[in-house]
């Protein structure tokens, strides 16, 4: 389990970042999620993510990007706690979902995992079959009516974009669908749970540009509903699909801005070099 360490140390940090305004940025939105000065460590030595100050938005998409070994999936698992199964890491400072501190010792973790849901990169349906894969939450909390199930597995489907397309085989493994078919139906698993968050973690980085496509048209329907914030190699994609874009580098925040303000007049110059392909 992660450690919530309570200490003031003076993080050093490698570049000169101008100070985000907030309030100008994301005037007349709705922060869900707000980091403080958050630091994270997987031991003393790896010094993973570097006093990260940082307010996500309701119901609009967010992307991290950044070069490899950034901290960009450090950060977004810091938000329903995964990093908890690493054993030695810790953190300093404070993670707020709804002005909640997350890793105070009266958050229940099955609580926060199912208003914070989260989708990996590689897709992991159960070796079982599609409607029992999307069924699978909402019976473990509980939900035992078939009717009731079978509604809420037809709707979650559909949000994902997968209805029509498994509709008549709801019942065979969905180990037989495509990789693109499978990473639908593990966010419309992720659905089923009624999330409020959803946190996706490179979720088209092994799909076909076509597969890559259907996953982007989700995303931009599901911000509808959700508040989404996805991690992503692919800056054309976060262009594509993102109101907002934090850009991070060696576990700094570096720039955090609209969308199009990032890739069209960034003001640090090396937001700059990364979009334009200089490095990364």
């Amino acid at each position: 389990m992660v450690e919530v360490k309570k200490v003031d140390t003076e993080v050093q940090l490698q570049f000169k970042v101008p100070e985000t305004d907030y309030n100008s940025i994301l005037e007349g939105e709705n922060v869900v999620i707000e980091t403080l000065h958050l630091n994270f460590y997987y031991t003393p030595e790896v010094h993973a993510l570097k006093a990260i100050t940082i307010k996500i938005p309701e119901k609009k998409v967010t992307a991290f990007i950044g070069p490899s070994g950034c901290g960009k999936s450090t950060l977004l698992r810091t938000f329903n706690r995964m990093n908890d199964l690493i054993p030695g890491a810790y953190l300093t400072g404070k993670v707020l979902i709804e002005g909640q501190d997350i890793y105070s010792n009266n958050i229940r973790l099955e609580e926060l995992r199912k208003k914070v849901g989260m989708v990996f990169q590689k897709s992991n349906p159960f070796p079982m079959s599609i409607w029992e894969n999307v069924a699978f939450g909402p019976k473990v909390n509980g939900i035992t009516d078939k009717s009731l199930l079978d509604e809420m597995v037809e709707s979650a489907l559909k949000q994902a974009d997968l209805w029509k397309e498994v509709k008549d085989r709801l019942h065979q493994s969905a180990l037989d669908l495509s990789g693109g078919q499978q990473q639908r139906l593990c966010i419309a698993r992720t659905l089923a749970n009624k999330p409020d968050i959803i946190l996706m973690d490179e979720p088209a980085s092994a799909l076909d540009p076509i597969s890559t496509g259907k996953i982007e048209e989700t995303i931009e329907e599901l911000k509808q509903n959700y508040t989404i914030v996805i991690v992503t190699h692919n800056m054309q994609q976060a262009a594509r699909i993102s109101d907002y874009t934090a850009f991070m580098m060696l576990g700094e925040l570096i720039e955090y801005d609209k969308t199009k303000t990032i890739f069209t007049n960034p003001k640090v110059k090396l937001t700059e070099d990364y979009i334009t392909g200089r490095f990364g």
